[in-house]
């Protein structure tokens, strides 16, 4: 039988031509998307109008074309991922070949790329990334008919329940762009997204995604586990360019690849698929759930945003998510892969690994011997992993992982524990409509899976609950997401006369999360932007090349990177009193530096001059701060202190995900005043006498 052969006898195998054809069309729209996309984000001022969400004259560009060229770059970028997974190993549903898929993607795309840049010297952005990853494409394609050539059978199978999963995430996929459209292209970065970037450039100029110490502040992070988000939001940023959407489309693709894992998993071991009416509510899940982690939450004081670490904590869910559907469908290679992508994406990855093996030894009968032997090897080669990675890294001489959540800091956290702090349960149970969390409590009518979920879940989150100081929204993310699958697979649903009252509940928790969840501010955040354009940089470490197709900096440098963290930061220095956002302002000085790159408007006035000191004249006046041979100028210090004193908003997410400053920032032991925080080393000596 060819492998072209799409007849019956071959069920509900597509075949390997379909699936080239889909991505040919996608490698078609991403050819002219990327000038779509661009053209987009180009209208950025779109989004300071008093109803930047609801935009009927710009209809066509930024609900339809826009949202088909994202689509179909996220397919062309998994496509090599995606032709291999589906021509190698077992047979797939398209949850597993999804997730198959996006391990190929990432070590085919990076290896590709890579060999690339080292052999012709280029790096490669807009059309030639493209035109290198058509290459890659059709290398595949090609390599992957050999093999079907050769005897071997096509691996991806689709049912209907399949083809209603592939809808369900191509709605939600829609929605979340046209609802959060201006949110997602043109609102301003926070300081943990322009990081994002900043990390997408590295790994794009040097192949590597980890600073050298020359660095400076930045080089704290990524750390080996937290490392994994930077490879596919690099692939967006070298399509489109250096854009606040290029690092925030990563979290579509990533919802997009979630929802059929989560169906998957919540009919596992069930002949029929989700009613429709349950397709709707889980996408309105979804969407409530991005609503709550892109608006609220962050460490910014005055407005959330996406690409970290709302992707990245999507990214962690997906994979582990994963790493549960391989064990429960025996799948030991898809369980290691998943497992090692769990531990390197978020540092709390290798807690999933652990508690994961254990909630199935106590809830599977008969114990799953086999399976929870791969469960401890892949949880071995993750330890092997953060222990041998680091000595090769120095043996090469290669620059260091970050060490925001080194073994140090981590213990640091862990040592102070409070037990009352109730508004945390809001964190976990009101982003997915509440009702989920309630279904946790209904231990008797739950299956196994239903039932390890569970205690993995609330593990998580107790993890965090206790946790005194630094606990944000984001760090409930993967306990979050579990709950759905555990309510949707209790026989409840199925009892005659049950079924449309608990659909009512969900629903009614639906509505009461969304309600919740809404920030006390929708309109877009323009401030940090007004603060760039009256930015100018200037010198060698600023302007080491011409702007390459799709760059916003005039090059890489990663001394620029140090030198702009360090002096813009001078200018609206940060402090962590409760109510300082309020009275005075500050924000993120790569966030600044960003903007400052942008063409600046006629008649914009310039206050503020980075600078060698070289170059430095009388009418620059003193430097307010000075490092490695540059300063910091000020041309209108009362116009300098008229900003700061003036802060936007504050913290204009929902109120519900708050965390107090003094929480975000506080440390260390505290026995008086309404809130109690105790150590546990302190207790530890106390009974041990020491």
């Amino acid at each position: 039988m060819s492998f072209l052969d799409t007849s019956g006898s071959q069920g509900d195998r597509p075949g390997l031509w379909p699936l080239g054809l889909v991505i040919l069309i996608a490698g078609l729209v991403t050819f002219p998307g990327i000038a779509i996309v661009r053209e987009t984000l180009w209208n950025w001022p779109l989004g300071l109008g008093n109803n930047p969400y609801f935009l009927p004259a710009h209809a066509l560009q930024l609900y339809l074309l826009t949202p088909l060229a994202t689509l179909a770059a996220c397919v062309f970028l998994l496509g090599p991922g995606l032709i291999v997974a589906a021509v190698w190993g077992r047979d797939k549903t398209l949850a597993t070949w999804l997730l198959s898929a996006l391990g190929w993607a990432i070590v085919l795309n990076v290896t590709g790329i890579s060999l690339f840049q080292l052999a012709t010297g280029h790096v490669v952005r807009g059309q030639d990334f493209a035109l290198l990853m058509a290459f890659l494409n059709v290398s595949c394609l090609v390599a992957g008919a050999l093999w079907l050539g050769a005897g071997a059978e096509f691996k991806l199978r689709f049912d209907e329940t399949d083809r209603g999963d592939l809808i369900g995430a191509l709605v939600l996929f829609w929605l979340c762009i046209c609802l959060f459209a201006p949110k997602f292209y043109w609102e301003n970065f926070t300081g943990d997204g322009s990081g994002s970037l900043q990390f997408a450039r590295l790994h794009i100029a040097r192949l590597w995604p980890f600073w050298p110490p020359e660095a400076g502040p930045i080089r704290n992070a990524p750390g080996l586990t937290m490392v994994l988000f930077v490879f596919p939001e690099s692939w967006f940023v070298r399509l489109w360019g250096e854009w606040e959407y290029s690092v925030r489309a990563p979290l579509l693709m990533y919802l997009a690849l979630l929802y059929p894992v989560l169906c998957r998993l919540i009919r596992s071991g069930r002949e029929t698929g989700l009613p429709a009416i349950d397709h709707v509510a889980l996408v309105a899940a979804l969407l409530i759930y991005t609503l709550s982690v892109v608006y609220s939450g962050g460490y910014h004081v005055y407005f959330g945003d996406s690409p970290m670490p709302a992707a990245r904590e999507t990214l962690a869910v997906v994979v582990f998510l994963g790493y549960v559907l391989a064990f429960v469908e025996n799948r030991p290679g898809l369980m290691v892969a998943t497992g090692i992508m769990t531990h390197l994406v978020i540092p709390t990855g290798g807690l999933w690994l652990v508690l994961w093996p254990v909630a199935a030894m106590l809830t599977w009968r008969p114990v799953p011997w086999q399976r929870l032997g791969t469960a401890l090897g892949t949880l071995a080669l993750a330890a092997a992993i953060s222990v041998l990675a680091p000595r090769l890294i120095a043996a090469l001489g290669l620059p260091f992982p970050g060490d925001e959540f080194g073994a140090s800091n981590i213990i640091d956290r862990l040592r102070f524990f409070t037990a009352f702090d109730f508004w945390k349960i809001g964190f976990w149970i009101v982003p997915v409509g509440i009702v989920p969390a309630l279904f946790l409590l209904l231990w008797p009518w739950q299956d196994r899976l239903a039932r390890s979920l569970t205690l993995v879940s609330v593990a998580f989150f107790l993890f965090f609950y206790f946790q005194a100081w630094r606990v944000l929204l984001h760090h409930f993310i993967p306990a979050m997401i579990p709950p759905l699958i555990v309510m949707w697979r209790s026989d409840l649903f199925a009892r005659k006369g049950w079924a449309a009252p608990l659909r009512v509940l969900v629903f009614a928790g639906l509505l009461l999360s969304l309600y919740l969840s809404w920030p006390k501010e929708m309109r877009l955040h323009g401030f940090e932007r007004d603060i760039g354009q009256q930015i100018v940089t200037e010198g060698p470490i600023f302007e080491t090349a011409q702007r390459a197709d799709g760059e916003r900096f005039r090059g890489f440098s990663i001394q620029a990177v140090d030198v702009a963290h360090v002096l813009l930061a001078e200018l609206f220095p940060i402090t962590y009193g409760e109510d300082d956002p309020a009275q005075r302002f500050y924000g993120a000085p790569l966030v600044w530096w960003f903007y400052s790159e942008f063409p600046k408007p006629e008649g914009q006035q310039i206050n503020y001059v980075l600078k060698p000191l070289e170059r430095a004249t009388p009418a620059d006046g003193e430097p307010i701060a000075t490092h490695l041979g540059y300063g910091m100028f000020v041309l209108n210090p009362k116009a300098w202190r008229q900003t700061a004193a003036n802060p936007p908003p504050v913290d204009t997410g929902a109120a519900i995900y708050e965390t107090p400053r003094s929480i975000i920032y506080g440390h260390g032991r505290r026995l008086s005043g309404d809130r109690r925080v105790h150590d546990l080393i302190h207790l530890a000596r106390r009974i041990l006498g020491i």
